[in-house]
């Protein structure tokens, strides 16, 4: 198939002409952000083309003008018929040979940037962001670690947790995490696209948080009475506070996730059930939820992390479709959920994802980290929307939702490194410089659809 279009596509690019993911980039010389789909190393300009009109003869009809905007919010708001229609009539723009980008290469040249020259931006105008926790091994393996360096006021955490609970008529805190499914808001303003640095988080750490475990950076642990007079007032409170430091994460970590987004909204107090969720999904990215653990130690329970996490999450910039990811729907494995999420036949798609670390941007110190699979989420992408749904939450397009961390029950699949280090303890957390790559893939590398890659690097903190 790689051969059949008219951009040469190389044999293990990731961007076949049977992907064709939508993203939002800008070029030096164009800089305003417009839609364009990936083609081997080539992005496929779709705002040159609807202004040409070359979409009247497409076989769907639509306002062409949805491509000329700078995210695709009112192009996946359409819904999935209509872009299919869009994303089959691109396809045969780059593959027959009767198409008019065969006949017009002034205006092939016009449309074609190669990747390397764009800079590529989020996608969605994003409203909302919720992250799921859908790995048996996560739980087991986070909370396990999580509390053994517990400290006074997680246990009183603890506690709250239970007397709330048992005010509810329970009596403790319940182990399962999965009967309900558990979910997080996370923070939208920080969510970022590939590429984007990220810079080291300074929070509130316990005392039990070693240094020694990773960071190389020195800890900012000044008592009071090093304080000079004109300290601000949150500082100088902070450092009453016995058994903690202000200073740079020690415990910067990595989530390997996937994430999809939404494309036609549902209705406020509207149940979305499992066999309609498809209508409402356009398409899946990477995603890695940064995470550090030292400052989540105290924030865990009972309204679990705040700083840890609310600083950056990283996403790829390109959009891979359900249509694209049609041909790897596989059946769900067989778990027990309630009844209203059962979710029969081929309902998850046989995504593989890896990840590697490139320590100090060092290429010839490359290490590879973690290799998974989605099979091991204990959610398909349609039960988390419908138990999203469940209340009656409203979800807008451009919503994104989180798989939660793909770990599995092997040390390879562990995909976070708080996981790692529990059977790898000399494994070192993230380091400044360190830079952080996720990829993910369907099928053979000939014939596959690929997700590109979500990569992040690790800049020193900002005392």
């Amino acid at each position: 198939m790689a051969s059949q279009s008219i951009i040469p596509i190389p044999a293990d690019s990731p961007f076949s002409l049977a992907n064709i993911p939508f993203g939002i980039f800008s070029t030096l010389s164009q800089p305003h952000p417009r839609p364009g789909v990936a083609i081997g190393e080539h992005i496929l300009d779709l705002r040159v083309l609807a202004l040409q009109g070359i979409f009247t003869d497409c076989e769907v009809t639509f306002p062409s003008d949805v491509l000329t905007h700078t995210t695709l919010n009112a192009f996946a708001a359409l819904g999935r018929p209509t872009t299919s229609g869009v994303r089959a009539y691109i396809q045969s723009l780059l593959s027959q040979s009767s198409s008019l980008l065969h006949s017009n290469p002034s205006l092939l040249e016009r449309c074609t940037i190669k990747q390397i020259e764009a800079t590529m931006h989020l996608p969605f105008d994003i409203g909302d962001f919720t992250d799921f926790t859908s790995s048996k091994t996560v739980s087991v393996e986070y909370v396990d670690v999580i509390f053994t360096f517990g400290t006074d006021s997680l246990m009183c955490a603890i506690q709250h947790a239970k007397n709330t609970h048992s005010g509810h008529g329970h009596g403790g805190v319940d182990a399962d995490m999965f009967h309900p499914p558990r979910a997080a808001s996370g923070r939208v303003s920080t969510i970022l696209p590939s590429g984007t640095p990220i810079v080291r988080p300074v929070g509130h750490l316990p005392a039990s948080a070693s240094p020694e475990r990773s960071y190389s950076g020195l800890l900012e642990d000044k008592a009071l009475e090093d304080l000079p007079p004109d300290t601000p007032v949150d500082l100088r409170t902070l450092a009453r506070t016995t058994g903690f430091s202000l200073a740079p994460t020690n415990e910067l970590d990595f989530e390997l996730e996937l994430a999809f987004f939404i494309s036609v909204p549902t209705k406020h107090f509207e149940r979305v059930p499992v066999e309609k969720t498809e209508e409402h999904i356009f398409g899946v990215v990477l995603l890695n939820d940064w995470s550090a653990r030292d400052i989540q130690i105290p924030e865990t329970l009972p309204f679990g992390a705040f700083n840890a996490k609310n600083f950056a999450s990283t996403i790829s910039p390109w959009v891979v479709t359900l249509d694209a990811l049609e041909p790897f729907k596989i059946a769900h494995d067989i778990r027990r959920v309630p009844s209203y999420l059962v979710d029969k036949g081929n309902a998850t798609y046989d995504i593989s994802v890896s990840m590697r670390v490139i320590p100090g941007g060092l290429m010839e110190r490359e290490m590879g980290v973690a290799r998974s699979c989605l099979r091991n989420s204990y959610w398909t992408f349609r039960q988390m929307l419908a138990f999203h749904t469940l209340s009656g939450c409203r979800m807008r397009t451009g919503d994104l939702i989180g798989t939660g961390t793909l770990s599995g029950e092997d040390t390879i699949s562990l995909c976070s490194l708080i996981e790692q280090r529990k059977h790898f303890p000399n494994r070192m957390f993230i380091q400044d410089r360190d830079e952080v790559v996720f990829t993910a893939w369907c099928g053979s590398s000939q014939r596959g659809v690929g997700f590109g890659e979500c990569r992040g690097v690790v800049l020193p903190a900002r005392l």
